[in-house]
């Protein structure tokens, strides 16, 4: 690869001339010289040193990405259209703002604290991080962080975080429910941590509200690994007469649990109401389509960046712990009883 002292050696100019003409600041240079430099920078395929640029800025333009799943997930955790979608929008935000993304998704939250702090970026964009982690890559790291769907449960509402209101999205799809007349509802996610305890505490307050006493055995507890799905789907299929709705945390399983109830003989929503939350992809393709909670994963995403490009140009964010609104979307999953 040539070099800038090689360009200039090959015209006869100094290495500042070349370095001043790659740069346009151009004002002092002739358009001969010039033209000579950008003909030679254009046959040998010049590429800039960005790592010694950005050394020498003390920056090196790269936003680090850190997702952050539940264990067993593994190659699974971007099956999910709302991790897809997220990823996608913040590495189109970050292209936009001329940085570069590095991303790294994990289940081991070590892991992921050991990377946010050694690597080499500017700032740090954080998913679905846990509390007991969040203050060692807040207070250690040094650099900006911004938090997307991740809650600390301290009170603290002080570290930038693009969040959902979760709670007041499931209170309103469990009271939905029960306006279509169901009394008797289960509750069904992988984890009860961050997002969907969140989304569980909602759903019960909204029993609560209306008078109707939560059942422990109303959790339908996921497994992980998307390898145990069906064991997990055919126990609740048994248990389908305890029940008369089943609220999923996310569109992603409601879908996967419609499917397996209708191959095994379950009519959705005559049978059992089904619904979920996120409004994704595939809750519009199923049949039938999916009564859930809207959500905009791409604003979540956008949103992050651009909060982190505002801390990272010196501004404080104008608010720190942002809750995104949710919207009901009925559609054909609910049936109502009279």
């Amino acid at each position: 690869m040539i070099t800038i002292k090689q360009i200039a050696d090959q015209i006869g100019v100094s290495p500042t001339t070349v370095s001043n003409v790659l740069h346009r600041k151009i004002n002092e240079v002739s358009p001969s010289t010039v033209a000579k430099v950008m003909r030679v920078i254009e046959e040998s395929h010049y590429v800039p040193n960005m790592t010694a640029r950005n050394l020498a800025r003390n920056k090196t333009h790269i936003i680090g990405v850190i997702l952050c799943f539940e264990k067993d997930i593994g190659a699974y955790a971007l099956a999910d259209p709302f991790n897809g979608e997220l990823i996608g929008s913040i590495a189109s935000a970050i292209e936009k703002q001329k940085y570069y993304m590095m991303l790294h998704i994990t289940s081991d939250e070590e892991e992921a604290i050991h990377l946010a702090l050694s690597w080499n970026v500017d700032g740090l964009i954080v998913c679905s991080m846990h509390m007991k982690e969040w203050r060692r890559i807040s207070e250690e790291t040094h650099k900006p962080v911004v938090f997307v769907d991740s809650y600390f449960g301290d009170g603290r509402e002080n570290y930038a975080n693009i969040g959902l209101d979760d709670r007041g999205g499931a209170y309103k799809i469990t009271s939905y429910l029960i306006e279509c007349g169901h009394k008797r509802i289960a509750f069904s996610s992988d984890n009860l941590k961050s997002v969907d305890y969140e989304r569980f505490k909602g759903y019960q307050l909204a029993l609560h509200n209306h008078h109707i006493y939560y059942c422990d055995k109303w959790y339908l507890p996921l497994p992980a690994s998307p390898s145990a799905y069906k064991k997990a789907l055919n126990e609740i299929l048994n248990r389908r007469e305890e029940f008369t709705a089943i609220f999923f945390a996310s569109d992603y399983y409601a879908s996967l649990a419609v499917n397996y109830f209708q191959d095994h003989g379950l009519k959705i929503p005559e049978d059992i109401s089904i619904v979920g939350f996120d409004d994704n992809i595939f809750s519009k393709t199923i049949r039938p389509a999916l009564t859930t909670m809207h959500q905009d994963p791409s604003q979540k995403g956008t949103l992050a960046v651009s909060t982190l490009i505002q801390i990272l140009d010196g501004n404080p964010p104008d608010k720190s712990n942002i809750r995104l609104p949710v919207k009901l979307v009925k559609r054909n999953s609910v049936r109502i009883i009279k």
